[in-house]
């Protein structure tokens, strides 16, 4: 989904009442804080309506954790270390701020997070460490990304990261969910563009409707609650990929469910806050894992459904299901064999057509100056004047690079800087 800044959005307000916390009653009477005696009130899915529906993958793709514990005194000590060195001018002292970790080689930020002054990131965990022991603030909270989630799952996620943070200090007790995303794709042959505010039967009071008016088909999905702990998103995600997250290996994921290149993939997500999961009885991970399905059964029921409205009832709640509402709510029912990601490293790498394409501007563009058209001979002069215009200031052509290629690996987590400079220094050594 588009920001407001990049395309057109429409704000309409629920005509149903109610905010987007999860502590109101449901419609039927009920609270909504027992997740386990929900009973599915969803009716069938029709074969016509199965024939038109198409769900590829289903499951939690964004997932924040916090572990409460203490910082050792050692890795404080080492971590503001590594702090201080990232905010070094020197380019090549700021490339030995990373710190590795089991199997993890992570950036060390120069900068922390109001409330915790260390952050380590790499493809797998954006890690914010707070210093001090809390009753209430955590020592860490993790983003876990949703590619290292599509690669190993939930469960392997957690055990890898508890590693790391147990390596750090001393936690106490198990993870806690501080956030949770839970998502449908699928595919149908249904016009989501046609869906107008009043189809929603919603606690939340705020929604738009967004466009993005450079496409062809310029409708790209709602945005229902926002600003609450309890939100929703109904989205194209090919076009999000591609303009915004470029998240690619999700097509790998698609085609083994059957997608197909020309089909639109529309995503169907829940981002569900601290607040709302605690009022759902969701503190743990286990608490997610074991209660998944019924809190999908609750959004999609109790807090949000699409319905076919019915003039003749002023009763919103009376009005039935749109059938695709019915296979969306379903989903999480489904036996769905969902492969793992075959590929995945924990390094940050830049996409290949940066490499390949936007890497290759400053030598077209230097051939292209200098008249050369065979790429040969304007590789090699190309070498050749680089050094020259590098020696002139003062510095190697062989040191620039050196020095540009280990603030790059910081970044991307692929090279141990500070490990190759000892073994560069040994070598040294032993040549003497």
């Amino acid at each position: 989904m588009q920001n407001d800044n990049e395309h057109n959005g429409r704000a309409a307000h629920d005509g149903g009442g109610g905010d987007a916390r999860a502590s109101e009653r449901t419609t039927d009477g009920g609270r909504c804080g027992d997740l386990e005696t929900t009973q599915s009130c969803n009716t069938v899915v029709s074969n016509d309506n199965i024939d038109k529906f198409k769900p590829l993958r289903f499951g939690i793709d964004s997932l924040y954790l916090s572990y409460h514990g203490q910082l050792s005194d050692e890795w404080n000590i080492k971590l503001d270390e590594l702090k201080s060195i990232a905010q070094s001018e020197d380019e090549a002292e700021q490339a030995l701020a990373q710190v590795s970790i089991g199997s993890h080689l992570f950036e060390v930020r120069d900068k922390g997070v109001p409330r915790f002054p260390y952050v380590l990131i790499d493809n797998c965990f954006f890690i914010k460490i707070n210093r001090k022991q809390s009753k209430t603030l955590p020592m860490a909270h993790v983003q876990i990304s949703s590619e290292y989630l599509a690669a190993v799952g939930v469960e392997a996620a957690e055990i890898d990261l508890r590693m790391v943070i147990n390596t750090l200090g001393i936690i106490d007790g198990s993870a806690s969910v501080s956030r949770a995303d839970l998502f449908l794709d699928f595919v149908c042959a249904d016009n989501l563009a046609m869906i107008e505010q009043p189809d929603w039967i919603t606690r939340a009071n705020l929604m738009a409707k967004y466009f993005d008016c450079r496409l062809t088909e310029p409708f790209t999905g709602w945005v229902i609650g926002m600003g609450g702990n309890l939100h929703a998103r109904l989205y194209e995600k090919v076009i999000e990929i591609v303009n915004k997250s470029h998240k690619t290996y999700m097509f790998e994921l698609w085609h083994f469910a059957g997608w197909q290149v020309e089909e639109k993939v529309w995503r169907m997500e829940f981002q569900t806050e601290k607040q709302t999961l605690k009022e759902l009885g969701i503190i743990s991970l286990s608490d997610l894992l074991s209660k998944q399905a019924a809190l999908w059964q609750y959004l999609t029921h109790d807090w949000l459904r699409l319905s076919i409205p019915n003039p003749n009832d002023t009763k919103r709640d009376r009005w039935p299901n749109h059938p695709l509402w019915d296979a969306i709510a379903s989903a999480y029912a489904l036996q769905l064999d969902q492969p793992r990601l075959k590929r995945f490293r924990p390094a940050r790498l830049p996409a290949d057509e940066r490499l390949f394409v936007h890497g290759l501007g400053g030598l077209t563009s230097f051939m292209a100056s200098r008249g050369i058209e065979d790429f040969g001979e304007g590789l090699g002069e190309y070498l050749t004047q680089a050094k020259e215009f590098h020696a002139s200031k003062g510095e190697p052509f062989s040191s620039y690079v050196g020095r540009k290629v280990k603030a790059k690996a910081r970044k991307y987590n692929t090279i141990e800087n500070q490990k190759n400079m000892v073994g560069a220094s040994r070598r040294l050594q032993g040549e003497k």
